[in-house]
């Protein structure tokens, strides 16, 4: 297992679209088959005969099954900071909390797949980077840059919302998905507010 994996998959050109029907097919051929056993057993064969693509195309564009399921969340991550763009809020929010639990409670045969096949934590940290850099990147549309270095504040509230999701799905039935995005955005307004802070 890579321990990049966001720079292990070859992004296609916009133009190519039989590359990316490719692509797309391999990443709901993946998805498909966490809902039918542990990421462990499914071999990379099995994931080209459900796509219906071609063993060279397969590694054109990923190393392994690990690539394709890294590839399948930083398209899920990727699509949800488009909804936000799509559907700006007041106030604004960073990140797309609601959107990424109910997703997530959605998922819990994938999940127990993954975790089973100790998936998880790199799934996670995955999901870090990835809103670390979205949440860093809509920062100046929040209302207000924080006092300390910009990439730190984004950095530790991505990993308040990885927790936060942790706890969330640990705790079924506590509170709502939009609950946990109120709650998150009401730390994130206190963090990008909060005084005292120097940059070094």
């Amino acid at each position: 297992m890579s321990n990049k994996p966001r720079s292990a998959v070859q992004q296609p050109g916009d133009d190519d679209a039989r590359v990316e029907r490719s692509l797309r097919a391999l990443r709901v051929a993946i998805a498909e088959l966490l809902t039918e056993r542990a990421f462990s057993d499914i071999t990379v064969q099995q994931i080209i005969d459900r796509a219906g693509v071609a063993r060279a195309t397969f590694y054109a564009h990923f190393r392994n099954k690990d690539d394709v399921l890294y590839s399948s969340y930083e398209r899920m991550f990727q699509g949800m900071e488009a909804h936000l763009d799509r559907a700006p809020s007041r106030p604004p929010r960073l990140a797309p909390m609601a959107e990424l639990l109910t997703h997530l409670g959605e998922s819990g045969t994938v999940f127990a797949s993954l975790k089973a096949s100790d998936r998880l934590e790199p799934i996670w940290s995955l999901g870090t980077d990835f809103l670390a850099d979205m949440i860093e990147r809509r920062m100046n549309r929040f209302g207000g840059m924080p006092v300390m270095d910009p990439r730190l504040a984004a950095r530790m509230l991505a990993g308040a919302c990885i927790e936060m999701t942790k706890w969330w799905l640990e705790h079924p039935g506590q509170l709502t998905a939009q609950e946990m995005d109120a709650n998150f955005h009401t730390m994130a307004r206190r963090v990008c507010s909060a005084p005292g802070v120097v940059r070094s």
